[in-house]
């Protein structure tokens, strides 16, 4: 009997970390991190599939670099549009990134 039990306790192990795993990669939020030398006065994250750039999640503030912003998204919007705005009015922008894999987004120049 115990031949037939360990089986199927790892089997259920596995789905159950499966699960917690499908979980946090479901969670498409992150931290942006400013790694450009330079402030970056505006910042957009919308899902690739948008055409519109939506607010600017800065609003009245700025991110000096060094500094980092916490982006939070809908559940399940794994991939996303970021572009950012200099102070100089330069901007940046990256495509499809798929932030369900990430923690931290680092932008460089």
């Amino acid at each position: 009997m115990l031949r037939y039990r360990t089986p199927l306790v790892m089997l259920a192990a596995s789905l159950f970390v499966g699960s917690t795993a499908f979980a946090q990669s479901n969670n498409p939020d992150f931290r942006l991190n400013n790694r450009t030398g330079i402030t970056i006065q505006e910042v957009y994250v919308s899902s690739s599939r948008n055409e519109n750039w939506g607010r600017d999640r800065l609003g009245d503030h700025v991110l000096p670099s060094g500094q980092s912003l916490n982006i939070v998204l809908p559940a399940g919007q794994c991939t996303n549009d970021i572009r950012v705005v200099f102070e100089s009015g330069a901007s940046q922008e990256k495509r499809n990134v798929n932030t369900c894999g990430i923690t931290d987004f680092n932008f460089t120049r």
